[in-house]
């Protein structure tokens, strides 16, 4: 247990983290899971992780797709004239 610390939003305070787990985001960022230690509502810290030990992929980056051309602009329809 690393003891972080952490605001939760229903005791609107910083409270220590209970049962942590560290997480990676989607975007690869570290992040820490845990709930409060006073009422148990879950927290959610960004950032502090263990960055040096979660392994970035290698994946390469998709190549961008080619603009197409833009499609040409329709003819407006001519104005009907009035019947009386």
């Amino acid at each position: 247990m690393l003891a972080t610390e952490g605001y939760c939003v229903k005791c609107k305070a910083k409270r220590q983290i209970k049962g942590e787990t560290q997480v990676v985001m989607k975007n690869g960022r570290p992040a820490t899971r845990g709930t409060c230690s006073v009422c148990g509502t879950k927290m959610f810290k960004i950032g502090g992780g263990p960055s040096k030990s979660v392994k970035k992929s290698t994946a390469k980056p998709k190549a961008k797709a080619k603009a197409k051309p833009k499609a040409k602009a329709k003819a407006k329809p001519k104005a009907r004239a009035k019947r009386r």
